[in-house]
């Protein structure tokens, strides 16, 4: 049996589509609601030469003082503060308050977190599908897929609804997918866990990721306090799954049941990060980097089946972006 680019491609770029918006600050520290009660008075009594030096405590401040979560996007009492900051010294919001992203946590395991507001997509590619080496015409494949974030995940669940379209006509008819579905729910202490079903429809041909059910878990450790700090975070995934998720063997042979799948993630530098993770399947080694302060993208590049998998070692590429 053909395995085709969706194990390997597919798979690679799910992760992606919730890269930018997973992982945010989960709470408030004292001191912000100390700088939030002084940009408060200042405002009441016009002080508008102090709101200089706050902005100058806050930038000192670097990011939330939380849980050291992976993502440097700012909690809530953080941003009321910028945005009292902005009243006071007429500047616009837009062109204060970036809009950021975050490496990615996994390769092409799904995370325990997710998006939960606003819209995400992402796009993959690889130059040899598994089983694709020197057959020219099924060698290259890419992927697209898009979706829209609902609810809550830090005060009840979020929820996650999207569309993958698996192939570009490489090693499929053009345009297969499926539709793909994730809550999640994000705990304190940077703790987050999902349960997911991609390929809950399909449209056109075999999407090899139908039917697909998966319950993960992803924690994060901060291992130093700042994200500026090198190797300041380390991420733990761990996860069962059946369909796409099965071994090799299983899948050739048509067989069910679950397996297990893991990534280890490390923040190496503040845009970047370093992956190691096992998909059930084969190897894998990537780096991510969200290289853009203002701008929400991520890209991930890497190599798969490194521990025997398909006939040899693949590269595999993919960017995402949330908004």
């Amino acid at each position: 049996m053909r395995i085709l680019s969706s194990i390997a491609c597919t798979m690679a770029l799910l992760p992606l589509l919730e890269t930018t918006v997973q992982a945010n600050a989960t709470e408030a520290n004292q001191e912000e609601h100390i700088l939030v009660r002084k940009a408060e008075l200042l405002q009441q009594q016009q002080w508008k030469s102090q709101a200089k030096y706050l902005n100058t405590l806050i930038a000192q401040q670097e990011e939330p003082i939380s849980d050291n979560s992976w993502s440097d996007s700012s909690s809530d009492n953080y941003q009321e503060v910028q945005n009292t900051l902005l009243e006071l010294q007429g500047i616009s919001q837009y062109n204060f308050v970036p809009n950021r992203g975050s490496p990615s946590l996994t390769i092409a395991n799904p995370s325990g977190f997710g998006s939960d507001r606003g819209f995400f997509t992402g796009l993959g590619y690889q130059p040899n599908t598994r089983y694709g080496a020197g057959d020219d015409e099924n060698a290259d494949d890419g992927i697209l897929g898009f979706g829209l974030g609902f609810g809550s995940a830090k005060k009840a669940v979020g929820v996650e609804i999207g569309y993958t379209m698996a192939s570009f006509g490489g090693s499929r008819d053009f345009g297969s997918g499926g539709f793909n579905a994730k809550i999640h729910r994000r705990f304190p202490g940077n703790w987050a866990v999902a349960a997911g079903w991609n390929g809950f429809l399909t449209i056109g041909g075999d999407t090899d990721f139908d039917d697909s059910l998966y319950l993960t878990t992803t924690k994060i450790f901060a291992t130093r306090k700042s994200l500026n700090s090198a190797f300041s975070r380390m991420a733990v995934t761990v996860g069962v799954g059946n369909g796409q998720f099965r071994t090799e063997e299983a899948i050739e042979n048509d067989d069910g049941g679950i397996n297990v799948f893991s990534s280890l993630a490390f923040r190496i530098a503040r845009p970047l990060s370093g992956v190691v993770e096992w998909t059930g399947q084969d190897l894998g080694v990537a780096a991510s980097v969200s290289p853009f302060r203002r701008i929400p993208i991520t890209f991930t590049a890497g190599l798969r089946d490194l521990a025997g998998a398909g006939d040899e070692p693949r590269f595999v590429f993919g960017l995402g972006a949330g908004f």
